[in-house]
């Protein structure tokens, strides 16, 4: 899947490094000409007379080179659309990936340059949707290649067998801590397009349910989740991989299986399969800055005290 604004930013650099070539040889040529006797400031002077068709993308050939190397094998910013990764991270977050920790990849294509490392249980990992490579999702890692992944509806709690081997018995589960659930600070809204707000306990409207909060530690990652009370999915609904049980996945080679931390709002492999590594964009390490935000609204505040680490 080509990335567009890679492509743009990349035609952009090409031309304005084109720009400056000509700026350069210009004032190269003019001073040559010139008597050696002749300021500086004469010669600017005839390099400022290009058009500034011209003149302009050549100034801002360094920065653009900049803005491209780190933007490909640096950091980049992407805003989170939905409440799928609530209470870890809210519509109108703006999080800062670091794109060097699953390899330096070809910015237009994805295809790894350098591996540099791979995903691990509890990071929040950026990819493109593996049916749809328009779209960008933002999920947590939960399963690596050769696990088998239990989740159980009943329970919305997770098992784990790590690296089971074909045709054989799994081993000993990973071992997986929940904490008691309780009534968290989030409510949601009814309706087709839920949104979610903060409520005093015992301030919801009628038309809220309030949702409940505890922790999951994977792989000595701990972080919150959400759940809805009495809420319970029919593993029918779920992915269906040939040769497993409902609710049961044997994660492939060379791709992982990621969930949102909003256990019931969240669009995830349970529902669509796997994420192949190649779709792996980054790896969120930060929130740069937030918004008060609804998905599908305009913002209505700032969240200044959000900045920093995700925790």
């Amino acid at each position: 899947m080509m990335n567009i604004f890679a492509l743009i930013l990349a035609i952009a650099v090409v031309y304005s490094g084109l720009s400056w070539a000509y700026r350069l040889s210009v004032t190269t040529r003019g001073s040559a000409n010139q008597i050696s006797a002749e300021s500086s400031a004469m010669q600017q002077s005839r390099a400022q007379r290009l058009p500034g068709w011209l003149d302009t993308p050549a100034s801002l050939f360094p920065l653009l080179v900049i803005v491209l190397l780190v933007r490909a094998f640096g950091w980049e910013p992407f805003r989170i659309p939905s409440g799928s990764m609530m209470p870890t991270l809210l519509t109108g977050d703006w999080v800062l990936a670091d794109k060097y920790s699953y390899g330096l990849r070809n910015p237009f294509n994805q295809k790894t340059l350098v591996a540099t490392g791979h995903p691990k249980r509890g990071d929040i990992a950026i990819f493109t949707f593996p049916q749809d490579e328009t779209q960008l999702f933002i999920k947590r890692v939960i399963g690596l290649p050769g696990d088998k992944v239990i989740f159980n509806p009943a329970t919305q709690q997770l098992t784990i067998f790590s690296a089971c081997k074909a045709n054989q018995p799994c081993v000993a589960p990973l071992a997986i801590h929940y904490s008691a659930l309780k009534s968290g600070e989030f409510v949601e809204t009814a309706g087709a397009h839920p949104g979610f707000y903060v409520r005093t306990l015992g301030e919801e409207k009628a038309s809220e349910q309030r949702l409940l909060m505890g922790t999951e530690t994977l792989a000595g990652v701990t972080h919150r989740i959400l759940q809805k009370p009495d809420s319970i999915v029919s593993a029918s609904q779920f992915y269906h991989q040939p040769g497993q049980q409902p609710g049961e996945w044997t994660v492939p080679a060379n791709s992982y299986f990621m969930m949102g931390d909003n256990r019931n709002n969240s669009y995830d492999s349970r529902y669509w399969g796997f994420v192949p590594e190649q779709n792996l964009v980054g790896k969120a390490v930060a929130i740069g800055f937030s918004m008060e935000k609804q998905e599908g609204q305009w913002p209505t505040g700032l969240r200044l005290d959000r900045i920093g680490r995700i925790h």
